[in-house]
């Protein structure tokens, strides 16, 4: 039976565990690599492990833009992939992939060029003191030069999940993600190339996927084969894809621009000390929520081809299962931050100053960890339908409705801890939100 075949046919339970197990997996490696660059760094600049581990946490915002773009056209194109499958329209799904692969890579060559232009304009702007900038400038460099890289083999493992081969996808993150962890010890200590060391294991490790990438449909691995003619620009494709993967690109655009308000006022209320804690903070959450991230992989091919194929009561009973595999992930990885806080602190640093305090900061940070999981699935669920305006206003609503107020007003009286509140405030209320547009699709599908 083949992968697109299964996305119709087997027991939903097994399918989900299925599909999502080879992607947590390959996530929560991909996270353990972005992890492995500030410990390393941390531990190799011995006195300068604050600034160091507040450059990569300055150059985070800049890998977030480069993750809008690869998520905004991978988001996009896979739903059109999946449901085009489910319709059994091929050729379709072909040209989907073909321009999947042009559009990504004209866009991240104009990033990689207007990013080296602005270099420190931008990481200014994102946080970065002057003690702080040339660790963060060395560092984001040589990641601006793998754009590239990273995007395409980010964008096309997309493509590869939505015909139903997440194991592949798994293996491309899996060895590109340990490529880069032989790496960074290599470099960093054994060559005594510091952070940017750190930066070039990365870059190479993308380097790495983008093979794997074209060693999966050169070899005619594919279940929706790539060719050189389905690389012009076809304007419905274009249109459609942009339309679906906006809210994803949003998402990390938005996210992106926030951590231009949090670590300006991170920096205002705490200074580089507080920036490192806050990049120490979103690195261990990334990490945890990496399961949640490879269950809304899962589901998505899922959705996209049982809507296509209109069987709706598959659509309804993967919304139900989903939403309690994800909350209880997320409750199982606010246990463990409220068990072991200082040991998670301490692996990046023993700096009593960044333990004392990161400890309060990663604990408040995760109180309402639990109610994230239904915002992840409600989301898959948006995209994967099409429905780009509701999944964008699920994700403005969190990121733009509720956090930047509340980053702006509770520090007034809360001073650096109103920032680390806003953060279970507005997770909260985007769960409100969340359940309110699911109960809404699932109501239509039943009339």
């Amino acid at each position: 039976m083949q992968h697109t075949e299964l996305l119709g046919q087997d027991n939903i339970g097994n399918l989900i565990v299925k599909l999502a197990t080879p992607a947590i997996i390959g996530l929560v490696v991909q996270a353990l690599y972005n992890l492995v660059d500030t410990i390393f760094v941390g531990r190799g600049l011995g006195e300068q492990s604050v600034l160091g581990i507040a450059g990569i946490s300055v150059a985070f915002p800049v890998q977030m833009l480069m993750m809008a773009i690869a998520l905004g056209v991978g988001i996009g194109g896979a739903s059109i992939v999946s449901r085009s499958l489910g319709k059994d329209n091929r050729k379709h799904a072909e040209k989907t992939v073909g321009n999947m692969a042009s559009m990504v890579t004209v866009t991240s060559l104009i990033f990689t060029v207007l990013a080296l232009l602005f270099l420190k304009p931008m990481l200014s702007l994102f946080g970065a003191s002057e003690t702080v900038m040339p660790f963060a400038a060395e560092y984001t460099y040589y990641i601006v030069l793998g754009t590239v890289f990273f995007t395409f083999s980010a964008t096309m493992s997309n493509a590869i999940r939505a015909e139903g081969n997440t194991r592949y996808a798994m293996m491309l993150l899996l060895i590109a993600s340990i490529t880069n962890i032989i790496l960074d010890p290599i470099f960093i200590f054994i060559l005594g190339m510091g952070i940017k060391g750190a930066a070039i294991a990365t870059v190479i490790s993308q380097i790495v996927g983008t093979l794997m990438v074209f060693y999966y449909y050169a070899t005619g691995k594919a279940t929706v084969p790539f060719s050189f003619n389905t690389l012009w620009p076809d304007t419905a494709i274009i249109q459609e894809s942009s339309y679906i993967g906006l809210s994803e690109f949003m998402f990390n655009l938005v996210e992106s621009l926030l951590f231009l308000l949090f670590n300006q006022s991170i920096l205002f209320y705490g200074g580089d000390l507080a920036i490192a804690v806050f990049g120490i903070v979103i690195k261990v959450f990334m990490l945890t929520l990496m399961p949640i991230i490879g269950l809304k992989q899962a589901i998505q091919p899922i959705f996209g081809y049982n809507y296509g194929a209109s069987n709706f009561a598959r659509v309804r009973e993967t919304i139900t299962l989903s939403a309690y595999m994800a909350t209880g992930l997320c409750f199982l990885s606010m246990v463990i931050v409220f068990l072991i806080p200082e040991q998670i602190i301490g692996i990046f640093s023993h700096d009593p100053a960044l333990i004392e305090m990161g400890v309060p900061a990663i604990k408040i940070c995760y109180l309402m960890m639990p109610f994230i999981g239904a915002q992840v699935v409600a989301t898959a669920l948006l995209q994967s339908l099409g429905k780009s305006r509701a999944s964008l206003l699920l994700i403005l609503s969190r990121q733009l409705i509720f956090l930047p107020p509340l980053i702006l007003i509770l520090p007034l009286y809360f001073g650096l801890m109103g920032i680390w509140i806003s953060f279970p405030i507005s997770d909260f209320m985007g769960f409100l939100v969340a359940v309110l547009l699911m109960k809404r699709e699932a109501m239509t599908m039943e009339n």
